[in-house]
């Protein structure tokens, strides 16, 4: 039988009191069960807020940091310009038998790239921007300090230069007109803390695209400014302790309507490759919101990134495929392309 209660509740006193210790038991028997009843607490999950992510960014305002298109022709944008090779003099035997051009991004050339224009005494290095806007609130430019980068591309086209040499430089005639092989390498330094434990930075060196861009058979260093074999930059591998390799390809191209049969003792019948290449390359994006910064060039104060390091370096080589001893310098290369970001 279940135990009754009773409570003395003679006078106004003992029925207050009577009535508190009721309200009491169920005040305890309440916090017992709720002792052993389940929060309702919501938490999302990993795949909802994944899903979420995707939604804000397709959702939210796009804008652009367009690259430096190196314009000219009339009106006030002007028309693609092409960016000519270099005909370098320290590979193979004679002048220009390799020739280069390097697209680096940024806003400003890294002091090593400038030293290759330096040393060289032309412009073998061009820096493309892409990663700098101006800041305020008019259509593609940056609201506060900080963005999310969602994506970068590179659009290259690698074309041959029309032959305008007489019909008494039979010579230099075929130096244009024989098949150019190419070799693409993009590719960016490693970070310092990539470097095996113990190695100080200053021993081992730095990123250089002059001095050891590749390491060669007997494992030295080499760079595109190193003295060497045509050949020999189109076989050895890239150095990996210094860079990071995005891109490696390689291709053949042909001058356009090429002419031979007024050379006696070549075939007219080379014109068997393309005459131009068209690349699409998508560079490296980082994984969280970027910081900007206002940094002043040529009087003109843009906000540029400063926490990711965005610079990827395209080297183009080029070789003529007759001997490797003939000049290569008869190609040029447009490029432009942008970089999407979202504020934050």
């Amino acid at each position: 039988m279940p135990r009754k209660i009773i409570f003395s509740s003679k006078g106004p006193r003992g029925a207050h009191a009577a009535a508190s210790k009721i309200q009491g038991m169920f005040k305890r028997k309440r916090r017992v069960l709720n002792r052993y009843r389940k929060k309702s607490s919501y938490k999302p999950t990993a795949a909802f807020n994944s899903q979420m992510r995707k939604y804000n960014t397709v959702n939210s305002e796009k804008k652009i940091m367009t690259f430096n298109n190196y314009l000219n022709g009339p009106g006030s944008a002007g028309y693609l310009q092409d960016i000519p090779c270099v005909g370098l003099t320290t590979a193979g035997l004679v002048n220009s038998s390799l020739s280069v051009a390097v697209l680096q991004t940024g806003r400003q050339l890294t002091q090593l790239n400038a030293s290759v224009n330096s040393a060289t005494g032309a412009n073998v290095c061009y820096a493309l921007d892409g990663y700098s806007t101006l800041q305020g609130d008019s259509q593609n430019r940056l609201v506060g300090s900080y963005a999310k980068i969602t994506s970068t591309y590179m659009n290259m086209n690698i074309t041959m230069d029309p032959s305008t040499y007489g019909d008494g430089e039979q010579q230099l005639v075929l130096d244009a007109c024989l098949p150019h092989q190419f070799r693409i390498i993009q590719v960016k330094a490693r970070r310092d803390k990539m470097v095996s434990p113990g190695a100080q930075v200053s021993s081992v060196g730095v990123p250089s695209i002059a001095l050891n861009l590749f390491r060669d058979e007997s494992g030295e260093n080499k760079g595109i400014l190193s003295e060497c074999a045509t050949q020999d930059v189109f076989t050895w591998f890239v150095n990996k302790q210094f860079w990071t390799v995005l891109k490696d390809e390689r291709f053949t191209l042909t001058q356009p309507n090429n002419n031979l049969s007024n050379i006696s003792g070549v075939s007219p019948n080379v014109n068997t490759s393309k005459s131009a290449r068209f690349k699409k390359y998508w560079l490296p994006k980082p994984s969280t919101k970027v910081r900007f910064e206002p940094n002043t060039v040529d009087g003109l104060i843009k906000q540029e990134v400063v926490d990711f390091n965005y610079v990827v370096h395209t080297i183009i080589l080029c070789k003529n495929t007759s001997s490797g001893e003939r000049a290569s310098n008869h190609w040029s290369v447009q490029v432009n392309g942008a970089t999407q970001f979202i504020d934050i």
